[in-house]
């Protein structure tokens, strides 16, 4: 009984697992967020809100699919997809310079 189940054993062991093929993940998704770099206290609008740049020098926001652009304090729009995106979907978008933050001493 011993060799008939050990011989099925082998049988089924030598036959091995059938290798799959990996799926193929797609994602229509090409943008995920900007990160948006510049001076300290550069105010710019994105999706209806104003953002000012915090001390670190960058700001990273949701991409929002129906936004295609940000606009500077000058009023200008420019355009995001210009910057290339990181493995992450990730694209940095550099600000124009703007004054930094100062406090006004008496």
């Amino acid at each position: 009984m011993f060799v008939v189940i050990a011989a099925l054993a082998l049988t089924l062991n030598l036959g091995g697992p059938k290798h799959a093929v990996a799926p193929q993940v797609t994602c229509g998704i090409k943008t995920v967020s900007y990160r948006f770099v510049g001076t300290p206290g550069a105010e710019f609008r994105y999706d209806g809100r104003t953002y000012r740049v915090p001390i670190g020098g960058s700001i990273e926001l949701l991409a929002d699919k129906k936004e295609t652009t940000y606009m500077t304090t000058a009023g200008k729009s420019l355009p995001l997809d210009v910057w290339a995106a990181d493995e992450f979907g990730t694209r940095t978008v550099p600000l124009p310079t703007a004054a930094p933050i100062t406090t006004a001493s008496k």
